[in-house]
């Protein structure tokens, strides 16, 4: 095996790994009073989630493959969208590596209220970034690990079927 090979089966393992905790965490309902905390547990695996799934991008060619758009939401937002955003994959990533400032935006989960004493119930959505090179963007965090899990995974599997992942 080589080792760009085993570097890009680590990214992915990384980057899948990362995914799908997010995917959790965006799916997930929480009491609007543990928010520091939550928020405190995704930008972090969201950052590394960005860095890995970039290189597998670099390590597999994908770097001009036309994905779909990711600003797929779980949730529609009612009142107070932030607007502006992003439907590219890969600007996505790249925003996210080049973030200077964040906004993690939760939606109001009444429809699937779990907390009865809680302040709000509350789905994580979006995280808007500003950035040193690009326009700030509304990224959607489901719609940016479901391309990775249901397009970008495929894509490496169908390019490098030798990979262990």
């Amino acid at each position: 095996m080589s080792s760009h090979q085993r570097l890009a089966e680590i990214h992915i393992a990384q980057a899948r790994s990362r995914a799908l905790r997010l995917f959790a965490f965006t799916s997930s309902v929480f009491p609007g009073e543990w928010s520091n905390q939550w928020i405190e547990t995704i930008v972090p695996d969201l950052v590394e989630f960005a860095f890995h799934a970039r290189k597998v991008n670099e390590f597999c060619g994908l770097m001009d493959h036309p994905f779909a758009s990711i600003d797929v939401k779980l949730v529609s937002i009612s009142s107070g969208d932030p607007g502006k955003w992003e439907t590219s994959y890969r600007n996505a990533l790249n925003a996210l590596m080049h973030m200077r400032s964040f906004t993690v935006g939760n939606a109001h989960s009444d429809h699937r209220r779990i907390f009865l004493a809680s302040e709000a119930n509350l789905i994580t959505l979006y995280i808007r970034v500003s950035t040193d090179k690009f326009p700030s963007a509304t990224i959607s965090i489901f719609g940016l690990v479901n391309c990775f899990l249901n397009e970008v995974l495929p894509q490496v599997r169908i390019r490098y079927p030798s990979f262990a992942f």
